[in-house]
């Protein structure tokens, strides 16, 4: 399958680029440094085919290949709907970003990191770390926002 942008959008306040891609077998956020195209960081989302096996991730020769199975959920593979809403939530700062699919947050970007947390992973790795709904909300402004998060920022 052709590889294709869903969505991009830049971020008023920091400057940088949220890119959403949908290569045809895996999907993933992209962010990049401010005003410039760069990446700087990713956040591998879903499968859209089934996990493959360790063994087998050498025939996808892609900088954004799908999770094996042995760091993606049982349901990572995801065949989006037309009917489905994808949208770029940003934290306060903009300094990092959320991917939601029908407002539901699939993976997010912190600040200072260069994989992200994926709601599809199981174990941190290769692929992005698994899903840490405390900082999700901190940094989201849904559990009170903090400046400072030691040892974070």
């Amino acid at each position: 399958m052709k590889k294709s942008t869903v969505l991009c959008e830049k971020n008023p306040l920091s400057n940088k680029e949220a890119r959403f891609e949908d290569h045809g077998h895996s999907a993933w956020l992209y962010l990049t440094k401010p005003n410039s195209p760069v990446v700087v960081a990713d956040c591998w989302i879903y499968n859209r085919i089934k996990a493959p096996k360790e063994s087998e991730i050498s025939q996808f020769r892609t900088s954004s290949p799908p999770a094996v199975t042995s760091y993606a959920h049982a349901h990572a593979e995801f065949t989006p709907l037309q009917s489905d809403i994808f949208e770029f939530k940003w934290s306060p700062d903009g300094r990092s970003v959320a991917l939601l699919i029908n407002s539901i947050p699939f993976g997010f970007i912190p600040p200072g990191v260069q994989r992200g947390y994926s709601k599809h992973l199981i174990k941190t790795g290769p692929w992005g770390h698994e899903w840490d709904e405390t900082l999700y909300l901190i940094l989201f402004n849904e559990s009170g926002w903090s400046e400072s998060i030691p040892g974070f920022f």
